[in-house]
């Protein structure tokens, strides 16, 4: 039983909605399908749907649609499903498709994935990563478990799932930053050993594991999931507790190595 929800407003083309339904009736899929509106939020849609006892709830859209839905079903027993319209190339790596037909017959092929998911205190979770909104290098402070660490960053990264980042761990999340100058890199506090702390090949580009981190900047900052903003720092990230179940493809490259 599949109930879908689709924000309409947000497609480039009307059309496609329709060419999604008919697709889906021809999988012999088709369900019942929700629209975000001023009366009812995704959050309120996604309820609506477990109370109708959908054991499948779909999210067709972006990252901000998919990771609200995600939000709601995490450690929850119905299964999350993803048609990606205009998401990024994250979202559909996670879950082997680029394209909204592939992903439709994803869903009648109902293979399932147990991950995690990133969540800030606001709130607000990622399926994949978060990226720190700067345009300059900035000075910033992470507190992880036994560590302080400050650096100026060019780029920095909390990943949940990134293609390019090699996942050890279900529990931890990787947090990948460039500093200008690595060799300043002030480690503050360090209190016994630390798992999975390293330094990549890339001589300015570090890479640190923890289930939990604090991220301080001298002024607000935007952290970024595709082009959406999710949280501003100050801001407590950590790893789910829970689980969440997504229907994913065999080309998915969320792998645990």
């Amino acid at each position: 039983m599949y109930y879908y929800i689709l924000d309409i407003k947000k497609f480039k083309k009307h059309s496609v909605v329709e060419d999604i339904k008919n697709y889906l009736s021809v999988l012999g899929i088709s369900g019942e399908y929700a629209y975000p509106s001023a009366a009812y939020t995704t959050e309120d849609l996604v309820e609506l749907g477990i109370s109708k006892k959908y054991n499948t709830i779909v999210a067709i859209g972006d990252d901000n649609l998919v990771n609200t839905v995600a939000g709601k079903l995490c450690g929850r027993p119905e299964a999350l499903g993803v048609i990606p319209i205009d998401a990024s190339s994250d979202l559909c790596d996670l879950i082997g498709s680029k394209a909204w037909k592939d992903a439709a017959d994803n869903l009648r092929f109902r293979v399932l994935q147990e991950i995690k998911i990133g969540k800030t205190t606001n709130g607000k979770v990622f399926l994949t990563s978060i990226n720190l909104g700067v345009s300059h290098p900035t000075e910033v402070t992470i507190e992880v478990k036994d560590f302080i660490i400050q650096a100026k960053v060019a780029e920095l990264m909390i990943s949940n799932f990134n293609p390019t980042v090699t996942k050890l761990d279900l529990d931890f999340l990787d947090i990948i930053f460039r500093s200008t100058n690595p060799k300043d890199i002030a480690f503050l506090s360090k209190i016994g050993s630390f798992f999975g702390a390293k330094k990549q090949n890339d001589n300015d580009l570090s890479l640190i594991r923890a289930r939990s981190l604090r991220l301080f900047t001298s002024n607000q900052i935007p952290l970024l999931s595709g082009n959406d903003t999710v949280a501003k720092t100050p801001q407590l990230i950590e790893v789910s507790d829970d689980l969440l179940r997504i229907i994913v493809g065999k080309k998915s490259l969320y792998k645990i190595y």
